[in-house]
This record gives C-alpha cells, structure tokens and sequence, in this order.
C-alpha cells in the first residue's frame, strides 16, 4: 500500500475530509504532529512517499478571530518542502501549509490589513489539471489572516480580491489558501472559538457562519473530492 505522508501542525488543523478521501482511494497515511515533536520527512523518506500533503491555519482560530499572532516560519518545514519540490514529489498545501510551499519556492507571505473569515467565491484565472471539473465560481471556505505573493514561475489558477487562492507550483505542487478539508465536526469547532468572546458583533458573525455553513458544507465536501482526485491524477500519484 502506498503511504503519503501528512504534516500536521496542530490538533485544530487536521486532515479531515482530505485524510478520508485519500484513505477510501486505498492509500495509507503517514500523519507526522509537529506540535508534539515527530520528526519531518527528508532524503529517502520523500522519495519513498506517494505524495506530501501540509496542513494549518495560519493562526490558532481563537487568535486569528482576535487580529493575533503573526504566523511564525518554521524554517525546518520550508526546507523540507523545498526538498520535495526538487524532487518532483507531489505536493499539496493547504491553508497555513499553502503559504509554507509559497515560501520554499521562492515568494513571499505578508499579513492582511483584516481577518478573512467565511464563504466567498473564488474566481479562476488559468484551468490546469488539478481545478479540472472544478464549478467556475465555487464558494470555499476561508479562515486566513495572511496572503501569498508567488514566485514569477508560479501558475495562478484562482484567486478572490486580487489574492491567490489556487496556484501551481513547478509540475506536481499546488497550493490551496482556502480550507477544503473542513468537515461540520472541524468547522464548528473553529467557529465555537468564537463563542467565548464577550463582543456581540463577534458571537453575531459566528451565528451567520454557522447558518451558511449548513447551506455550503456538502457542495465543499464534494469539492474537496473532486480536487483530491484531481491531485492524484495530475500529480501521478499512483505511480510513484
């Protein structure tokens, strides 16, 4: 059975829908939980594994609601992209993951004037393989508080308010700064983050979200699946 490998940053970032997709497509995997201390793939590892896939969201959700953190680099996670870039293995960034594969090639990640948060509609810019079947203005769902400036070799595919949200990366890396993953257990977790605060505006916005959401979730899910079995066909995934 082939094994992809997953990088995890933190118990709120997790495969979700992307891990049972790929698990139904019959490939095991090799989830690594950077937050208690697994060690990150290279060298051997990388040639071995079918596919790397990067999760996160670029600030805990409690944090990115409240304007907080800067997202931090880890310089050991870009290395290790950059490394699988090299090597042609294929790749796929997700969120917080996105912006790490954006950096190890080349380009640059900067902190946006407000929170995006919610559903919003994405626009395409170019068609490769892996937006293939892709609806041409798909709602995602996006929780960031920083945006990508790509490398000049980089492919945009998508894009809302003039800031990436679909883009390639060399042959067989894509990065998505949208959240395909999220399932209705992962989602409301997110949002109960805000349920804490004291600011009416806040609870507000969590409300409409979660209204929304019941709408949206299915029609994401189904777009999940459609990119995962785009990835695996236009990355080669099965060959490896």
């Amino acid at each position: 059975m082939s094994t992809i490998l997953v990088l995890q940053r933190d118990a709120q970032s997790p495969p979700a829908l992307i891990g049972e997709y790929l698990l139904e497509a019959g490939f095991a995997l090799d989830t690594r939980r950077l937050d208690r201390g697994d060690p990150l793939p290279g060298g051997d590892e990388l040639d071995r594994a079918a596919a790397l896939i990067v999760l996160g969201i670029d600030a805990p959700a409690g944090e990115a609601a409240a304007g907080g953190r800067e997202a931090s680099e880890s310089s050991d996670e870009i290395d290790v992209l950059a490394e699988a870039l090299g090597r042609e293995v294929p790749t796929l960034g997700v969120g917080y993951g996105a912006q790490q594969l954006v950096r190890a090639a080349g380009g640059d990640v900067f902190r946006r004037a407000e929170l995006d948060l919610g559903w919003e509609p994405i626009e395409f810019a170019a068609r490769d393989a892996f937006v293939r079947d892709v609806d041409p203005r798909p709602l995602v769902f996006s929780w960031r508080t920083h945006a990508c400036r790509l490398p000049d070799d980089a492919l945009l595919l998508a894009e809302s308010a003039v800031e990436p949200q679909i883009f390639r990366l060399g042959e067989v890396a894509w990065g998505v700064e949208f959240h395909p993953e999220v399932d209705r257990s992962l989602l409301l977790g997110w949002l109960d983050s805000l349920a804490g605060s004291r600011d009416r505006g806040r609870r507000e916005r969590r409300d409409r979200l979660r209204a929304a959401s019941k709408r949206e979730l299915l029609r994401s899910a189904m777009l999940c699946g459609q990119l995962m079995l785009n990835f695996l066909a236009a990355g080669r995934v099965r060959e490896r």
